[in-house]
């Protein structure tokens, strides 16, 4: 028979994820709370800004108001990932062999499995980060469209223009496309092999989430109202 357990939280949960089996809710305080045989409590970030799931890697990364990153495993094990001093942590992403993303401000980093961190710096703010399923390509939602990265090597980045701010950004699940939540109510995308734009507007709100079905024929979408 199935259970429920309750467990009440005292401030707003920015994520909440099973790691290892395990049920972990991440507060907007910082503290990331577990029932793992009662409930465990570990606080890696002085006020959550942003969390991500990297199921790949069964843990949770996150960034936050005191300029750091970490991530944080099923037992309670807690690594700082990454510091941008005094910068607040606004988008956090996890991609491929170990190598996550973030941004504070203007500027996106990526670092790699062993400790290499690049930079990329955008004439407005950050505002979504995404890794493509395939290759070591990462996106970042802009004003006034998307940017496509290429961190492990030296040429230049692919822009996608469309008017207006883009807030959330994801990819298909084979790569093929890339779709943008906007701060007006709707979603904008684009097939990547030639660039054509797709558009959904009419939403009552502006889109909160997103999911893609496991072979990416269809994405799902809630705007919450």
């Amino acid at each position: 028979m199935p259970t429920v357990a309750p467990l009440d939280l005292e401030g707003h949960c920015v994520a909440a994820v099973f790691l290892d089996d395990v049920p972990h809710f991440a507060l907007a305080d910082g503290a990331i709370h577990r029932l793992d045989n009662g409930q465990k409590t570990v606080q890696p970030n002085d006020g959550l800004l942003a969390a991500f799931h990297d199921a790949a890697n069964d843990r949770l990364i996150t960034g936050g108001e005191d300029g750091k990153v970490f991530a944080v495993k099923a037992g309670g094990e807690v690594s700082e990932l990454a510091s941008a001093g005094k910068k607040w942590i606004t988008s956090v992403a996890a991609g491929p062999q170990g190598a996550i993303a973030y941004a504070s401000g203007k500027t996106a980093f990526v670092r790699f499995a062993d400790g290499k961190i690049k930079e990329f710096t955008h004439p407005r703010s950050v505002e979504g980060l995404a890794f493509s399923p395939k290759g070591m390509r990462f996106a970042v939602a802009r004003y006034n469209g998307a940017t496509l990265h290429f961190p492990a090597a030296e040429g230049k980045p692919v822009e996608l223009e469309w008017a207006g701010a883009h807030t959330g950004i994801t990819f298909s699940p084979d790569g093929a496309f890339l779709i943008t939540t906007m701060q007006e109510n709707a979603l904008h995308g684009w097939k990547l092999a030639d660039g054509k734009h797709m558009r959904m507007s009419g939403y009552p709100g502006k889109v909160k989430s997103l999911s893609w079905s496991v072979k990416g024929k269809w994405l799902a979408s809630s705007s919450g109202a």
